[in-house]
């Protein structure tokens, strides 16, 4: 009982640290170029998890032959993701990024449906059309082609495609590694590939104070090391599915704290959108579904009728 409580608690403060994290994305940019802030969050993040390896997995080495896939892996899943979302946070609100973020287990779900040519089940397609029209009541009226807003979009979006790519690049490499091992290799091959790229980015270096500071050491040592951490308990103790629908919530988390510390301003149409999109991850993943409630109803029916005649 405790370990389940325990794990529970684990996974809350992983949803707020990574609901947080588009806040301190945010100010951590009026200082740092997108390129600079992954490559310094991720460089302090991998040294906290080689001491973590060290303690957990001191006898776990990267095979010859998957080295490439990792590294493949930390491309796309660290250095892509990151770029595209550190650009993005840039041009949009930190509540709209993580909304769009939020989408990823419904992209991933269409993905599998063209790419491995599994069907989508009921419940799957009310979610991947709930989370659709999320999307849409979120950025559909608000997008001006004027703005930089498109492009900020755009940079999500591109960051959530590049997710579901590293999904498919990372599977293969379940089976012979921990979590903890991949994350570890695959944050220490993408910071290699961020680091030239933040050499020609032009830092604010005056604008740093405090505030910057704090939420920077924020960013890598909670939301990319310890949070992580937590995270691989809850899912051990938990299981994927309850993880999964805690997760969720972190896109509730980005927009309270937007509207408490950034007076993002919520609006209608977000609320909605917002609802819909965390319904819609939620219903994919329902063991039960539409049928099998019918089939619950009827047989309820049946049984009252013949109490009935009874």
């Amino acid at each position: 009982m405790k370990i389940k409580i325990y794990s529970i608690m684990a996974i809350i403060l992983t949803v707020t640290m990574w609901g947080l994290s588009f806040l301190s994305i945010k100010i951590t940019l009026n200082v740092f170029g997108p390129m600079t802030l992954a490559t310094l969050r991720f460089l302090i993040a991998s040294i906290i998890l080689f001491v973590v390896m060290r303690v957990k997995e001191p006898n776990t080495k990267l095979k010859r032959e998957d080295i490439k896939s990792m590294a493949m892996a930390g491309v796309v899943g660290v250095a892509m993701y990151y770029c595209f979302e550190n650009y993005g946070i840039k041009y949009i609100s930190s509540s709209q990024a993580s909304l769009i973020v939020g989408t990823i287990p419904i992209f991933s779900l269409m993905a599998d449906s063209v790419v491995l040519k599994n069907k989508l089940s009921f419940n799957n397609f009310i979610g991947v059309l709930a989370s659709m029209i999320g999307i849409y009541f979120i950025i559909g009226g608000n997008i001006r082609l004027e703005s930089n807003e498109l492009l900020g979009y755009a940079l999500m979006f591109g960051a959530v495609f590049s997710w579901v790519f590293y999904n498919y690049t990372t599977k293969s490499l379940f089976e012979k590694y921990s979590q903890l091992a991949i994350v570890f290799y695959q944050i220490i091959f993408g910071t290699m590939i961020l680091f030239p790229f933040s050499l020609f980015e032009n830092n604010k270096w005056e604008l740093l104070d405090k505030v910057v500071v704090y939420n920077f050491l924020y960013l890598a040592l909670f939301c990319s090391a310890i949070a992580y951490v937590l995270y691989m308990y809850a899912l051990e103790n938990l299981g994927s599915t309850v993880t999964t629908l805690y997760l969720n919530f972190a896109p509730i988390v980005t927009v309270i704290g937007g509207y408490f510390i950034f007076d993002e301003v919520i609006s209608k149409n977000q609320i909605i959108g917002s609802i819909l999109i965390v319904l819609s991850v939620y219903i994919v993943n329902l063991k039960i579904s539409y049928y099998d409630i019918l089939q619950m109803i009827k047989c309820k029916s049946i049984d009252s009728k013949s109490e009935k005649v009874d």
